[in-house]
């Protein structure tokens, strides 16, 4: 091995430890992050609650009541139907549980179901909106998940109003299971800790802001009704968990425009950003998934959508420094930002290697099928001589025409 092939090893070998310590943070970020910093800091607040000035829970609870309705006119605005919903819950159990009970009512009756309802409804639609995907807020299903849930709502009305002595002594039962180590009620701790399962699963598979924000909203419901004695504790969580919300709506639009809804890779509009702000020495790859179209037309857009999910998880998990983008229909892109075709090309290799190497098994509407997949790969570098990076990703593109017209499964310059 020459000196230079040794330092470009070197230099590799660096780039995919890396590319290993970028995937470990990845993953933490998807639990350890600005939420869970928030919630952190309601926390603190909530254990120095001592030193925060008269009348906070008042102005907590106002703070509350702004942050959910800013957060509802954001999910409304972006069509976001899952947040919307929440908030909504969120907003009507906070609005409960601070109204005095009706005249004529027994007072003890209404508060513990009123209390009740309003730990257990936001637990269950954090759970139900947890399983179900985005449909929209103006849309068949995004009315008829409202329906929903003023049904809920008018039953719980209902079953308060009753004053039933059967219905309170369900709720007594219920409220008091887990007495011992908490205030919440039996019904909404199963619901939030099945809520919170599934959440983290679904994070470690593919993350979302949405998903991320209703992770970190489960411990913030659990927290507002475990210290609910405390006058400051219900709005200062519930601050926490709309805010968690809010920010949810806002992010969850920005990765509508910059993320590829089907790979889950950065868009080509991201890919037009990290093109603007490159600079010095950087190399371009094209890829392209051979004979796609035949796929297709063989087994189906069902399968060719599970194929291109396939390839794009394997162009996330490969070890090296280059970043992954959809260019659109069966395409891709990979910008090595620092790196020149010598050190970039092995890692281009690896990855058709291991593409070529893998049978995919997909399943489409006639069951499980197995497919053999390769990818086609054209490059470009730039060393302050090809000119603009459009001009670079042109001249990969030319590269992976010629890499198809000598056969495909291969890596052409």
């Amino acid at each position: 091995m020459t000196v230079r092939e040794e330092q470009t090893a070197k230099k590799l070998d660096r780039r995919r430890a890396d590319g290993r310590r970028s995937r470990l943070k990845a993953l933490a970020g998807r639990f350890a992050n600005a939420p869970l910093a928030l919630l952190a800091a309601a926390a603190l607040a909530y254990w120095q609650r001592a030193a925060l000035p008269a009348g906070s829970a008042g102005s907590l609870a106002m703070a509350s009541y702004i942050v959910a309705a800013v957060g509802m006119a954001l999910s409304a605005g972006f069509n976001r139907s899952r947040v919307f919903t929440v908030l909504l819950v969120l907003l009507l159990a906070e609005t409960a549980l601070a109204l005095p009970a009706p005249a004529g009512f027994d007072a003890s009756l209404y508060r513990a179901a009123v209390v009740y309802f309003a730990a257990v409804l936001p637990a269950f639609n954090i759970l139900v909106f947890s399983l179900l995907g985005e449909k929209g807020l103006i849309s068949p299903a995004g009315r008829t998940r409202l329906a929903f849930v003023a049904a809920e709502l008018v039953l719980a009305a209902v079953l308060t109003a009753s004053q039933d002595a059967d219905i309170a002594g369900f709720i007594a039962r219920d409220a008091q299971a887990l007495a011992e180590f908490t205030p919440l009620p039996r019904t909404a701790a199963a619901l939030l800790a099945a809520a919170g399962a599934l959440l983290g699963l679904r994070l470690l598979r593919r993350p979302s802001p949405v998903d991320g924000a209703f992770f970190w909203v489960v411990p913030a419901v659990a927290a507002a009704f475990h210290f609910r004695g405390d006058t400051v504790a219900l709005p200062l969580f519930f601050t926490a968990a709309a805010t968690l919300l809010t920010v949810a709506a806002i992010e969850d639009s920005y990765a509508i425009a910059y993320r590829d809804e089907l790979t889950g890779l950065p868009s080509r509009r991201a890919l037009q950003e990290e093109l603007a702000r490159l600079g010095g020495s950087y190399a371009i790859a094209m890829v392209d998934i051979d004979h796609f179209k035949l796929l297709n037309d063989k087994y189906g857009h069902d399968v060719g959508d599970d194929v291109l999910r396939l390839v794009a998880a394997m162009m996330m998990e490969v070890p090296w420094g280059g970043r992954a983008f959809r260019y659109g229909g069966e395409e891709f892109a990979v910008v090595f930002a620092g790196l020149g075709l010598e050190e970039a090309r092995p890692c281009l290799e690896e990855l058709r290697e291991r593409i070529a190497a893998r049978t995919f098994v997909v399943r489409g509407t006639k069951g499980a099928k197995r497919v053999a997949v390769s990818v086609s790969i054209g490059t470009a570098e730039d060393g302050g001589r090809q000119g603009s990076p459009d001009q670079v990703l042109k001249k990969a593109d030319e590269a992976l025409y010629r890499a198809k017209e000598q056969g495909r499964n291969r890596v052409c310059t």
